[in-house]
């Protein structure tokens, strides 16, 4: 089947679906197969559920007329987004980096939004099978598009790039992260590098950080760029002297508090003013959208519970974003500060180096007390005698229970998989 006719077949549809649990009536069933799953043995399931069309690659799969046949489901899907997005002539934003993807894509989703029907990735559907979903929620209502792009080894954005066609974009910073994959500091650069390269062959345009290290190294590779956050920079933005949560100025404009903390997420903030005003949006609309914006599903979320301030930020790790929480905890003001800490994942052969490192670095903030968890944290606690280590979660948890903390601001951070946010409860 022509890829035009599987997109005339999508258009009669209700959307795209891979998962047979969440379809809804008239979606278009694509079974992808991966290590531990197999779509295609689910095609009834997804019939019967309402599907409209099932995408298939087993012929065994073609159970009726309703069945599309295909050599490779997840091919054709890249296929089938690529051919969507080329019927948008809207702007299409590409971001990508090491740390604050998903806070950066939503604080310009919000500068955007202030004035333009925005789409955005939702959640965290950065990957290469989330692009190609989130660009096939596209809708002719939508009139500028902001995609997050992730990876964990080298060629992942040039190829995400290609099923997304960006017209500008952005890498957030360079940090530690999926070490496993991209072997070094540099490898992620090239890595992420790949979104420059791209826009540099269809003559785009990078939004340039001159406060980041790699951002000033990286940005010889495009020509268009628009820089910010310095004064002499296209856009222009401060951070002014605060508590908790961040201020910031642009020229001609009162100053605005933000609902976010952190001094690393200055830059997102920064970046977000900056794309709106490439594209035309007022600043102070623009401003507006971004104090608007409240972090949630523990990416440096703040929570007031009865005992605490909670800074949940459990969604990532690596040692550059860790390093980056743990000295805006530092510098915030209170008599009792707590970092929870759990395991960094995928950092494949210096994971062990890359834990030890880091206890060093943080048995250096006596005014910080270390809670920290997990296998790969063993490490960590060697480094830093002075931190209480548990190699189980489980344990943690006792001990919180036993030893409650009250009237205090308490860091959780670690990867995804150590699901820290179990705690707060007990917080």
């Amino acid at each position: 089947m022509k890829i035009g006719e599987l997109y005339n077949l999508f258009l009669q549809s209700t959307g795209v679906n891979t998962d047979t649990r969440k379809i809804e009536p008239g979606n278009m069933y694509f079974a992808l197969r991966g290590e531990q799953f197999n779509g295609n043995l689910f095609v009834k399931q997804a019939l019967d559920r309402g599907a409209l069309y099932a995408v298939v690659d087993e012929p065994e799969a073609v159970i009726n007329e309703n069945c599309l046949l295909v050599s490779d489901t997840l091919a054709t899907l890249q296929q089938l987004a690529n051919f969507h997005r080329r019927q948008f002539t809207i702007p299409f934003i590409a971001i990508t980096g090491s740390n604050g993807k998903t806070t950066t894509k939503e604080l310009i989703a919000k500068a955007l939004g202030a004035e333009r029907n925005v789409f955005y990735t939702p959640g965290n559907f950065n990957n290469h099978i989330g692009v190609p979903l989130s660009l096939l929620m596209l809708t002719p209502e939508h009139e500028m598009a902001v995609i997050e792009m992730g990876a964990n080894h080298p060629g992942e954005i040039a190829e995400l790039c290609q099923i997304a066609c960006p017209d500008s974009g952005l890498i957030t910073n360079i940090g530690k992260d999926h070490l496993e994959g991209f072997g070094s500091l540099e490898g992620s650069a090239e890595a992420n590098a790949e979104l420059f390269d791209f826009l540099e062959s269809r003559q785009g345009t990078a939004f340039i950080n001159t406060g980041d290290e790699w951002n000033l190294r990286l940005q010889a590779r495009v020509t268009n760029r628009f820089t910010y956050p310095a004064a002499t920079d296209d856009a222009p933005c401060t951070r002014l002297p605060s508590g908790f949560f961040l201020h910031i100025a642009v020229p001609g404009l009162a100053p605005v508090q933000t609902q976010v903390t952190g001094l690393y997420n200055f830059h997102n903030l920064a970046c977000a003013l900056a794309v709106a005003k490439f594209y035309g949006i007022s600043a102070s609309h623009a401003l507006q959208g971004v104090a608007a914006y409240a972090p949630a599903n523990n990416r440096s979320q703040v929570i007031r519970s009865q005992a605490n301030t909670l800074i949940a930020d459990a969604y990532n790790a690596n040692p550059s974003s860790v390093l980056a929480a743990v000295e805006n905890l530092r510098n915030l003001e209170t008599d009792h500060r707590f970092a929870i800490l759990g395991d960094m994942l995928e950092l494949g052969t210096d994971s062990a180096k890359e834990h030890s490192e880091l206890g060093a670095w943080c048995a250096t903030i006596p005014e910080i007390t270390f809670l920290v968890t997990g296998p790969e944290m063993k490490s960590f606690s060697a480094s830093h005698p002075g931190a209480s280590y548990f190699e189980h979660k489980a344990d943690l948890e006792v001990w919180l229970r036993v030893n409650p903390i009250r009237n205090a601001i308490v860091l959780l951070k670690g990867s995804r998989g150590m699901k820290l946010e179990t705690l707060l409860p007990l917080l």
